[in-house]
């Protein structure tokens, strides 16, 4: 599975209500965001906001849905964003619907209004699709869903996935994760998909590339100020303590 003819994309995830946060992420050089509706905290009313600011620094923008909101995906392409991901599917039913939504007639059945999307260069790549694949169910039908009409990709849900095979999430790292893994990796090979994971650690990044998997998420921009926050203040903690003040 490992290969080092492809460079790898790197992206961000977005969770804050904030276009200046999201500033902050993309102009470091990351290769793409997601905008997450599933778990962040901002609403729709963010969305076309955060997508200028992404777009705007030259990085192609994400936007992840709430589970099962079809329809949310046809707005967000609607929207002008370059990628939709849709989590939770467990069925090649379930990946035919979310695509045909997302994908003008004859391909699916998306409602016609461009809106924003309209505004993208006649020379830009087609926008794309991505599914999740997170637990047993998907997994068990990863092939028949990689085998999609209409569809670009699919982003691992590595952490909801060791759930449902693990029933915790600590074991993320574990043999059974990546054995499944390697198997929506082969897939997804298979059927000419690219294939997406977050990343999340050190740890879990060179898991990914160890397991032929060249798009992944490096980090949250709400980890990243928490572990930043953290690491500032022990910092400070620890030189006033090595000049004997008592904290």
């Amino acid at each position: 599975m490992t290969s080092t003819s492809t460079a790898p994309s790197l992206g961000a995830w977005l969770t804050l209500d904030s276009v200046f946060a999201a500033e902050l992420m993309v102009r470091t050089g990351f290769d793409w965001a997601v905008i997450d509706l599933q778990h962040g905290a901002l609403g729709t009313d963010s969305v076309v906001p955060l997508l200028s600011a992404v777009q705007g620094a030259g990085v192609e923008a994400w936007v992840r849905t709430q589970a099962t909101n079809y329809a949310q995906a046809n707005w967000a392409l609607d929207m002008g964003a370059d990628v939709v991901v849709v989590p939770q599917i467990g069925s090649a039913a379930q990946a035919r619907e979310a695509v045909g939504f997302c994908r003008y007639a004859p391909e699916g059945h998306r409602s016609w209004g461009p809106v924003r999307a309209a505004l993208r260069p006649a020379s830009a790549p087609r926008q794309r699709v991505y599914l999740m694949i997170e637990d047993t169910n998907g997994l068990a039908e990863a092939e028949a869903i990689c085998a999609t009409p209409g569809l670009d990709g699919i982003l691992i849900g590595t952490a909801d996935l060791t759930l449902s095979l693990a029933g915790s999430a600590s074991d993320i790292l574990g043999g059974a994760v990546f054995d499944a893994v390697r198997t929506i990796v082969e897939a997804c090979t298979r059927h000419g998909l690219d294939v997406a994971a977050y990343g999340g650690s050190q740890e879990m990044t060179t898991a990914c590339a160890e397991n032929g998997i060249r798009t992944v998420a490096l980090a949250a921009d709400y980890e990243l100020l928490h572990e930043g926050a953290q690491a500032a203040l022990a910092l400070a903690r620890g030189t006033f303590a090595a000049e004997g003040v008592r904290l």
